[in-house]
């Protein structure tokens, strides 16, 4: 049963509502932390300097045939100047509260519960952080009473995608041409398109692949192991590495999931942090007796040229 709060909050950790002070608990505390980061981890780092990021974008000219007269006069034409893009800034903050005793008493597992939680609370921002660069279909800017959303990759991708004739259906299933026909679009936009992101439906049957009778299975006796899994396709256009994601969302329809999955040119892309304003972790005036701890970070995403990218969506997943 858990114990009501401190008067005042919600949020405050006591005696009575922590399930984990030292009676007959173990020792050790095991955060399963199933998140992977991998598009934060992937990206380059950078910062911004304002609420509204921008950022130039540019275009070499299609080849086409250039062959010129001998002794022919210089003939210009108007350059085509760099068109400008951008985003906007996004505000995650997480809040706690730790009575004093609770922070002085003895407890399972740990010593102090604003360290353990300010650990907590600190994986859980980059996992919102994550979320929001993946899924974020539009920018919303910051206004009075409205918090401001950065555009995240699924809304900057709109050149190359392929949704099934924008049809869901169960048989909506990923294959190596799909996979092959995005990445060829995408590099000929001058991309360099090397990481999948997968959800794990579609991860396991990127695993099943067995185009042109290659065999993805194999086995290891001396191991006593089989291994079943693909991390790396080798394509006409590069070597592709697949990753396990789970931060991507899924849409419904007719009570069944679908996943949708990124191919990604890494180097275009650029989380953004607020310069001056990376993540912060304070602590806030006491008003009694429990400290109150503030953690937040202000970020955006950078998107140069998203036709080197590419999105495969409408995946069935399974029933919702």
């Amino acid at each position: 049963m858990t114990a009501a709060a401190l008067d005042g909050t919600t949020t405050s950790v006591t005696t009575g509502a922590s399930n984990t002070q030292r009676e007959e608990l173990s020792e050790v505390i095991s955060n399963i932390d199933k998140e992977r980061n991998v598009f934060t981890a992937a990206i380059g780092k950078g910062t911004c300097k304002t609420k509204v990021p921008e950022w130039p974008e540019d275009e070499d000219e299609d080849a086409a045939d250039n062959a010129q007269v001998e002794g022919a006069d210089a003939e210009f034409t108007e350059l085509a100047m760099p068109s400008k893009n951008e985003n906007r800034l996004q505000i995650a903050a997480k809040w706690f509260m730790v009575s004093d005793i609770q922070e002085s008493i003895d407890k399972a597992g740990r010593k102090s519960d604003i360290a353990y939680n300010t650990k907590k609370k600190l994986r859980e921002i980059a996992k919102d952080r994550e979320y929001a660069i993946l899924n974020n279909l539009a920018a919303v800017a910051m206004a009075a009473g409205t918090a401001g959303k950065c555009m995240g990759l699924k809304g900057f991708v709109t050149t190359n995608t392929y949704d099934f004739s924008a049809s869901y259906a169960t048989t909506n299933l990923v294959t190596f041409d799909i996979i092959n026909d995005q990445l060829e679009n995408a590099s000929e936009n001058y991309g360099g398109p090397s990481l999948v992101l997968a959800p794990p439906k579609q991860k396991r049957l990127i695993s099943n692949f067995d185009q042109n009778s290659r065999i993805t299975m194999n086995a290891d006796a001396s191991e006593k192991k089989i291994l079943a899994a693909v991390d790396f396709i080798e394509t006409d256009f590069g070597v592709v590495r697949v990753k396990l994601c789970y931060g991507l969302t899924q849409a419904t329809d007719s009570s069944n999931l679908y996943d949708f999955l990124p191919i990604v040119d890494p180097s275009g892309w650029k989380l953004l942090t607020l310069q001056g304003y990376g993540v912060k972790v304070e602590p806030l005036a006491r008003t009694g007796l429990a400290r109150k701890i503030q953690i937040s970070t202000a970020f955006s995403l950078e998107c140069r040229n998203e036709k080197r990218n590419a999105l495969v969506s409408k995946l069935y997943a399974k029933a919702a």
